[in-house]
């Protein structure tokens, strides 16, 4: 499949994934404001019960999931501009934590938790950022589609003339001696060492440990 199809494709998922959930987001918006109008109007006509206290939930709520939706979009409005460019300048951290929000419901929907480590430091790449951001969901998928696991870590690394983005199991007493042959017989696999090549990346598997791992520069 040509590159440009592939691109499309992970778009698309991405999208419908964002979409849906700021479809739920309206939906208790929506759900909240007439539970509040009811309030309202039986206040009207008889005393409500902890009345204050009721509508102080639902303001909460609305402030809640109205900030939950503002995020939402400006993240996919990020998103949606990154083809703009074929090489452009991205902060590695900062592209990936945008990222694993923005399809964070897809990996709950396999009930698994996808956290970045806090980085140690800033690290800037310019590349193809379409392609970096594939990468970085096919290792995510691929590890989690492979094994049955609960949280998936991302750890981010700036090293002296590299960049290392480490993707490892959050169980530490985890073990699978057959580690590398599952990860290397997983479709995600030659997905991922594709991706790579065309920008100049390096794909790799920890030998001590069941790790993916992304060399960049």
């Amino acid at each position: 499949m040509e590159t440009s199809n592939k691109k499309a494709m992970f778009f698309g998922k991405v999208t419908a994934s964002v979409t849906h959930e700021i479809q739920n987001v309206l939906a208790i918006i929506k759900e909240t404001s007439g539970l509040m109008e009811d309030f309202i109007l039986m206040h009207k006509t008889n005393q409500v019960p902890d009345f204050d206290s009721k509508l102080d939930k639902c303001l909460e709520t609305l402030k809640k999931q109205a900030y939950r939706g503002v995020s939402l979009t400006s993240n996919l409005n990020g998103f949606a501009h990154t083809p703009d460019n074929i090489q452009s300048a991205i902060d590695i951290c900062e592209t990936t934590k945008k990222l694993i929000s923005i399809t964070d419901r897809l990996f709950k929907q396999k009930n698994v938790s996808v956290e970045v480590c806090e980085c140690t430091a800033s690290c800037s790449i310019t590349t193809d950022p379409v392609i970096f951001q594939m990468i970085l969901f096919s290792c995510i998928e691929c590890m989690i589609d492979t094994f049955q696991i609960q949280q998936l870590m991302v750890n981010i690394h700036p090293k002296e003339n590299t960049i290392g983005i480490c993707f490892s199991i959050g169980d530490e007493n985890f073990q699978y001696p057959d580690f590398k042959e599952k990860i290397m017989q997983s479709s995600h696999w030659s997905k991922i060492t594709d991706l790579c090549e065309q920008i100049n990346f390096t794909a790799g598997m920890t030998p001590g440990s069941p790790k993916i791992f992304i060399l960049v520069g």
